[in-house]
């Protein structure tokens, strides 16, 4: 895009931020956060009565995955009615108290929406599996059947369903019409080609956002478009039967992700932009905000990102960014992924807000994906780079995955192995019964073992625990003019085992080195350090003020403060 052009985006000319620019964001699912009346799940009053503990990480915006009304069959993600609480979670007074209470004490809370599919419960549904020729008989996508050589009845193309791998279409026998579902068969995809189904998600969204919330995380946005000719997805080459999951047989390059995707979202984004949600009254700009749940493809996952801040408003919305799951843990793969990705954002526009996990709810907790030294040094990396950083409820805890029985199992795409109930386990809050989650004789997943010696409560006042950690870098972040709005610029030092970038905003520039190996190195910067800020140990020899030799521990990672110079300031290097 020529960078003169009029439909540039660029950034807000306000004497203040918005709030997504250098966010700390905390994910919550509910079910395992905190349960108040003692039925084993976790519920709207229990996160109430924890923000003081969330405000004390440095948060400042709160995402909440769903607590819709539903029947479960993918724990809230089959919503069956998306303007109310199930009664599960509490009820609208209660979600109205959440908000009060998180605006209270200056946090945005932000809300899952599932705009691809609902649950075959929901009314839009049974009104549409009821006819053929009702009002909402196009509100989802039904295909009549084919029939194989045979003449038996089979489904109208090869598409998967991403959670068992096996067929993404549901023959139904009312209708006498297949139904497409890209994931749990009790989740029917809408139909977003029909303008009133974009028109009904829009009010679904004014409805939360008069209630006061302050933006919406776009669960599953690729889904949302298909080869309108339902085109069989081509095999995958990479394929391994036994090893790689069933889902993975085809590259899904017509059930999902096509360009008018950016379309869809560009209509949602605009609601964000309406009179009635804009207000600037606050030194903190309350613009509403919404992040999508993309992953990229592979081989280009700077492209894809850019796609969607090209096809979406920056100012108003931006794509998950998930090289936090995709990357190794490695010092040249970041340092060429940041060097690139940020150049491009850069050039695009300045209103670009990007974001970054290293942990969520359908992922391996990060504790377990690495060491802890390799967790912590991550950790010191989410919370310096640029944009919003999320962290996933139980990773400032250093929680990792938990075991989970056969018979406890709940989530529904284990039956083809894997799954994501370990990621979803109980937070750890205390020594006391199921840790002090729930005062139930079950929890609805099993509490991680060891909760007895380590969990919240008794990481509180230990200077090495992960929790306090997370307090200071959180602490550290909300202080900074730098971390917050300031430029990037990756170095590339002599040793490729080192990751080195710069912050910095007028004169305060900070570093942050992370060593990625498991030797102790001596690292040569282009920089003089002024005073160590942080570091992952909590006993070590840091550079002393001025000098420009660092020596890092193994896998340790360490913020300075740094002499003001040309070659820290601008743009990614």
């Amino acid at each position: 895009m020529d960078p003169s052009s009029p439909s540039r985006p660029r950034a807000p000319h306000l004497s203040h931020y918005r709030w997504s620019e250098g966010a700390v964001v905390y994910q919550i699912y509910p079910r395992s956060f905190q349960d108040s009346n003692g039925d084993g799940v976790g519920d709207l009053p229990g996160i109430t009565s924890r923000l003081d503990y969330i405000k004390a990480l440095g948060v400042n915006t709160i995402w909440l995955s769903p607590f819709y009304p539903s029947p479960m069959a993918d724990f809230g993600y089959d919503v069956a009615d998306y303007c109310g609480v199930d009664p599960i979670f509490g009820t609208m007074a209660d979600f109205d108290e959440l908000l009060s209470e998180t605006h209270h004490r200056d946090m945005q809370l932000i809300i899952d929406l599932v705009p691809n599919h609902t649950s075959d419960e929901h009314a839009w549904f049974k009104a549409s599996r009821a006819s053929r020729e009702g009002p909402y008989s196009d509100w989802y996508v039904w295909r009549d059947a084919k029939q194989d050589e045979n003449g038996n009845r089979v489904p109208p193309n090869n598409w998967l369903d991403v959670l068992n791998g096996e067929s993404a279409w549901e023959w139904d026998e009312t209708r006498q019409q297949y139904y497409l579902h890209s994931f749990h068969k009790r989740q029917p995809d809408l139909n977003w080609s029909n303008h009133k189904v974009r028109h009904a998600m829009k009010k679904v969204m004014r409805f939360w956002l008069d209630k006061g919330v302050d933006g919406f995380r776009v669960d599953a946005v690729y889904w949302m478009s298909k080869d309108p000719l339902l085109t069989d997805d081509d095999p995958n080459p990479d394929y391994q039967p036994g090893v790689s999951e069933p889902y993975h047989a085809l590259l899904h390059n017509n059930s999902c992700g096509w360009p008018v995707v950016y379309a869809y979202l560009s209509e949602m984004a605009d609601v964000l932009k309406e009179e009635a949600y804009l207000d600037h009254h606050r030194f903190i700009d309350r613009q509403r905000f919404m992040i999508t749940e993309a992953y990229p493809e592979h081989n280009h996952p700077i492209v894809s990102y850019m796609m969607f801040y090209v096809g979406m408003d920056p100012r108003v919305a931006a794509p998950f960014n998930f090289e936090g799951f995709e990357l190794p843990w490695q010092a040249q793969p970041w340092r060429r992924f940041l060097r690139r990705f940020h150049r491009a954002l850069e050039q695009f526009s300045a209103a670009c807000v990007s974001s970054y996990a290293f942990g969520n709810h359908d992922k391996p907790r990060l504790a377990s994906r690495l060491s802890r030294e390799q967790a912590r040094a991550a950790a010191v990396m989410l919370m310096t780079l640029p944009g919003m950083s999320f962290i996933y409820n139980g990773d400032e805890l250093g929680m990792k995955n938990g075991v989970i029985p056969p018979e406890q199992v709940q989530d529904p795409s284990t039956q083809n192995g894997g799954g994501r109930d370990p990621e979803r386990t109980p937070m750890l809050w205390s020594a006391e019964r199921n840790a002090g989650f729930s005062t139930a004789e079950q929890t609805w997943l099993p509490v991680n073992v060891g909760y007895e010696t380590s969990n919240a409560l008794s990481q509180e006042h230990d200077p090495a625990s992960f929790l306090s950690l997370y307090r200071s870098l959180g602490t550290l972040r909300n202080e900074s003019v730098a971390l917050r709005h300031g430029s990037m610029r990756v170095h590339k030092l002599e040793q490729p085992e080192v990751l080195c970038y710069v912050r910095a905003k007028d004169r305060e520039h900070l570093a942050t080195v992370i060593n990625f190996g498991d030797t102790a190195v001596t690292v040569e910067l282009p920089f003089a350090v002024r005073r160590s800020v942080l570091s992952t140990l909590t006993q070590e020899q840091m550079a002393t003020a001025d000098e420009k030799r660092l020596k890092l521990e193994p896998f340790e990672a360490v913020i300075c403060a740094v002499a003001p110079s040309e070659q820290n300031g601008g743009p990614a290097a």
